[in-house]
């Protein structure tokens, strides 16, 4: 039994805390840290006190400074955690993984590796910090599962389960995310606001005939008609798993596209021209604030939305490609709804879509199917298991045939 440690207690942690909690027979022990030891005692109580905990285990609180390699290895020590689940911010990706490396943890996390203060990183994102360090993940036989939320994630199980049963050459992907829920805020983020606000404000890097391209933001948009949750208006933009499935498929073209509402797009642009998306440090009264840090504060946090959060998200692949010669399209979904996401754990199902997979990897690990002691992107592993696994944790998925 492996004991898990969770790094980050905001909403994606308070959900990985439930689901790792309900499968704690497999999983063993829990150590949630944070920063702030508060934040971790939070998300303690609140696993406790809705009793998702399996009994027989244990689950603490920890603080841990999540940048330092030292701090992060002495709590798996002592935590006895052999995964590691990381959900803290992306400026941590390697410190936590160097602590992996030094104690012999396996590694899952959910978004590519981010340096403050830099952006419009050069493609393929992974090659710059992550992928460099694949063979001393293989000479230390530990597992790092690279990108293992939803998107990225659960969509790249979904490309690899096309490309093993139902295509024998993938064409074109486009990852397609519409949440058609609703917060009852004027304006707020789903999760962590200066990861999310910087992934929006950046250019978009998409994959096509051989190349990578780049467009300003919100310049390229389309329409598709969602299953459950109707048409929506989706704009072209910049993500993670463009940038390892447009290397371990080579298809024509690989695109991310998200919906946002008249609303967010307006606020976004003011927000955006009055400078406050800037991370460059500003003078206020002798004091540097970096803008987007102080929105950061100002924002509503994640978490509280979950509670008048009502609607759902719609998170697919729609996937071109060719089977024994004949052209064919598929959209391969999840849909999830916020209500019923915050009835079981408290979760909206921006934190919940994010933390199932992460949890589900994490038994896969254990349970030694994907526990394959190198550094992976989700594509590379036999998609068969997750998809079989994941529902049972909460998110199904369905395919849609869409024609040719």
């Amino acid at each position: 039994m492996p004991n898990v440690l969770i790094i980050g207690a905001g909403g994606v942690g308070l959900a990985c805390a439930h689901k790792a909690a309900q499968h704690a027979v497999e999983l063993g022990d829990i150590t949630v840290a944070s920063r702030t030891k508060t934040s971790a005692d939070d998300v303690v109580e609140h696993v406790r006190r809705r009793g998702s905990l399996k009994a027989g285990r244990k689950l603490a609180s920890a603080r841990v400074d999540a940048m330092d390699t030292s701090e992060v290895a002495r709590l798996i020590r002592q935590s006895r955690a052999g995964i590691v689940i990381n959900v803290a911010s992306p400026f941590c990706n390697l410190s936590i993984q160097d602590a992996c490396l030094e104690t012999g943890a396996h590694y899952i996390d959910t978004a590519v590796h981010e340096v403050e203060g830099r952006v419009n990183e050069p493609p393929p994102w992974y090659a710059n910090y992550e992928w460099p360090r694949r063979g001393l993940f293989e000479q230390a036989g530990v597992t790092a599962i690279l990108g293992c939320g939803f998107d990225p994630g659960a969509v790249n199980a979904f490309c690899a389960w096309a490309a093993k049963h139902r295509f024998d050459r993938i064409d074109e992907i486009d990852i397609m995310d519409v949440n058609a829920g609703h917060h009852g805020r004027f304006f707020a983020t789903n999760f962590d606001p200066e990861t999310n606000l910087r992934e929006i404000l950046e250019d978009v890097v998409y994959w096509e005939d051989g190349q990578w391209k780049r467009i300003p933001h919100h310049s390229m948009h389309r329409e598709y008609d969602f299953p459950e949750v109707g048409r929506h208006v989706i704009y072209a933009m910049g993500h993670d798993e463009v940038h390892s499935l447009a290397v371990h498929f080579k298809p024509k073209r690989v695109q991310f596209w998200m919906g946002f509402s008249e609303q967010y797009l307006r606020v976004f642009e003011v927000l955006e021209k009055l400078g406050l998306l800037s991370e460059q440090p500003v003078e206020v009264d002798g004091c540097h604030v970096k803008p987007l840090r102080l929105l950061k504060k100002l924002l509503p946090d994640p978490k509280s939305l979950a509670p008048d959060y009502s609607g759902e998200v719609c998170i697919g692949c729609l996937i071109k490609g060719i089977r024994d010669g004949e052209p064919g399209s598929i959209f391969i979904y999840s849909t999830c709804d916020h209500a019923a996401c915050y009835r079981e754990i408290g979760a909206q199902a921006i934190s919940y879509t994010t933390a199932v997979p992460a949890v589900t990897a994490a038994l896969l690990i254990a349970r030694g199917d994907w526990n394959v002691r190198r550094m992976v992107n989700v594509e590379e592993l036999d998609p068969d298991p997750f998809l079989e696994l994941m529902p049972r944790l909460g998110i199904g998925w369905q395919v849609r045939e869409e024609g040719a």
